[in-house]
């Protein structure tokens, strides 16, 4: 027939006409016409991370629990609606998906060092020194669990093995400023007046925009008698708050 042709097929893109602000929907957004779709195992992480940063963590959140409604066993995805869950106050739901993602996990130590933060902050100290030992045992090298571990036994008033553990962090991790910060404040708990304020030193040199080392190291020359020195550093500290 002379009117015959092609038939018309749908539209690639139509999505962004047809709902002008379906971009701000939660979910993966379609690819461009031409373009291979991103894999949902990334691009969930991907555009939840950019929601969260965006400060729309619910709708990252509703992201995520869609996306595990039918991926249940990626403990990756998990662990990152655990780590929002944490940062939007909910602990014991966060605790709960973390649990969920380690009975997956290939390699559970970033999991493990992250579920011991939470549980130290929580107050449950021996449950997240278990955690980090767990970590370390599985990976010697990974700085994180070493220093997690340390800020762990500090708060428990353990100064001796919290200075062990950040020195097993700085073995990984030399230039590491939080590292050696928390370093010198185990240090000084223990007396060690003169070797902590070495270590503060350094710490100030790596983050010199960090008032915390000065501070203490005001407080330690105070300790010490340093008047002079004491207050030139709590003017250092004062300088680092306003920069």
């Amino acid at each position: 027939m002379d009117l015959e042709g092609d038939a018309i097929g749908p539209v690639a893109d139509e999505i962004s006409w047809l709902r002008p602000f379906g971009w701000d929907i939660p979910g993966p957004p379609p690819a461009p016409p031409g373009v291979e779709a991103e894999p949902e195992a990334i691009g969930v992480p991907r555009q939840a991370r950019e929601l969260a940063a965006l400060g729309r963590r619910l709708d990252a959140l509703l992201l995520l629990r869609r996306y595990l409604d039918d991926a249940p066993r990626d403990a990756a995805v998990r662990g990152l609606l655990a780590e929002l869950l944490d940062q939007e106050g909910e602990a014991e739901a966060a605790l709960a998906e973390y649990a969920l993602a380690l009975a997956e996990a290939a390699d559970p130590v970033e999991l493990l060092v992250r579920r011991g933060d939470l549980l130290a902050r929580a107050g449950r100290s021996g449950e997240a020194e278990q955690d980090l030992r767990e970590a370390i045992r599985h990976r010697r090298d990974y700085a994180p669990a070493h220093f997690h571990l340390g800020v762990t036994l500090l708060r428990r008033g353990l100064g001796s093995d919290a200075a062990e553990a950040f020195q097993a962090a700085l073995k990984c991790a030399p230039d590491d400023p939080e590292s050696t910060y928390y370093l010198g404040e185990a240090q000084q708990t223990q007396g060690d007046l003169a070797t902590a304020l070495r270590t503060l030193e350094r710490a100030a040199a790596l983050a010199p925009s960090d008032p915390r080392s000065y501070k203490l190291m005001g407080r330690l020359l105070d300790r010490l008698g340093r008047t002079d020195d004491a207050m030139a550093m709590h003017k250092k500290a004062r300088e680092a708050t306003i920069h």
